[in-house]
């Protein structure tokens, strides 16, 4: 039986070319295979060999979280057709906010977000030190997309504004917390004194707007809030609201995975033009572009 060889904290720090911190955090947030022996943390290398292994493998493939968005799946379903099998990629529609959270926690290599604020009148980027601390990160356009009210052809109960939710007869689909969206209902709601509560459906709570779309068009609500492309794929009527700015958020330390040098050159121009000619809502004039860069 062959000697399993044990580094301690400062052994593995020098063997990882970190500092004995950052180690301490590996540990508290068990990410590091390790052991407590009288007290003293121990690292078997064969095992911290095999978790670098894995994690160089991880690279290869690409978790994306963060806001729904159609263009962005056709995006991903191109990269599919193009890499796999040798990188796969996933997309969580889970929110702006909560993609921000995955970034962070190294949980995925790509965040999708339109996150408005109010203070700056900014997208994205006022939010970055809340959600990612020191972590150096760049920030690339996907879109410009349209928001709005969507609702069924005829506009049949002439909904107009944020004013016309307080109505008794109607009742909208939301969609769920951390969600650029929802941030964006919550904006105007405040804005005009209005209280939530006060609105019919306001808990009534979906992941994507093709959910809300459909709500609308099956009867469940008579309004939710959503984008052009969306209205018009469905076939409802769309009432604008506004232009946002749908960005994503990479880490700086991850720009040298090949995995995510490959995705974004899928935003080249003369790429993205071949299959986004008649994208309703979309402004593509930034597409590729990095937009902050700290």
């Amino acid at each position: 039986m062959s000697k399993i060889e044990l580094l301690t904290t400062k052994e593995v720090a020098k063997y990882l070319k970190i500092n004995e911190k950052k180690v301490y955090q590996l540990i508290k947030e068990g990410e590091i295979p390790c052991t407590r022996v009288a007290g003293k943390w121990l690292f078997p290398k064969n095992l911290i060999d095999k978790w670098i292994t894995e994690g160089v493998e991880k690279g290869k493939d690409i978790l994306i979280a963060g806001s729904n968005d159609p263009f962005l799946n056709m995006v991903v379903n191109q990269y599919t057709r193009k890499y796999f099998p040798a990188s796969l990629i996933y997309y969580a529609s889970i929110g702006s906010a909560k993609g921000l959270v995955a970034l962070a926690q190294g949980k995925a290599l790509l965040a999708s977000s339109h996150l408005f604020h109010p203070e700056t009148q900014e997208y994205n980027i006022p939010y970055l030190s809340k959600y990612l601390g020191s972590e150096k990160s760049v920030v690339v356009n996907l879109a410009y997309r349209e928001q709005g009210f969507m609702v069924k052809k005829g506009n049949p109960l002439g909904i107009k504004s944020f004013e016309d939710l307080k109505r008794n007869e109607i009742k909208i689909i939301n969609r769920n917390k951390g969600s650029g969206t929802r941030l964006l209902l919550d904006y105007h709601l405040k804005q005009l004194g209005i209280n939530p509560e006060k609105i019919r459906g306001y808990e009534n709570e979906v992941n994507t707007h093709l959910e809300v779309g459909l709500s609308v068009l099956k009867g469940e609500a008579n309004v939710g809030i959503g984008i052009h492309y969306i209205a018009e794929f469905l076939g409802l009527e769309f009432i604008p609201i506004t232009w946002e700015r749908f960005d994503l958020v990479i880490l700086k330390d991850n720009l040298y995975i090949k995995s995510i040098r490959n995705f974004l050159a899928l935003l080249d121009p003369l790429n993205i033009n071949l299959f986004s000619q008649k994208l309703a809502g979309y402004d593509l004039k930034d597409t590729g572009k990095v937009i902050f860069e700290g």
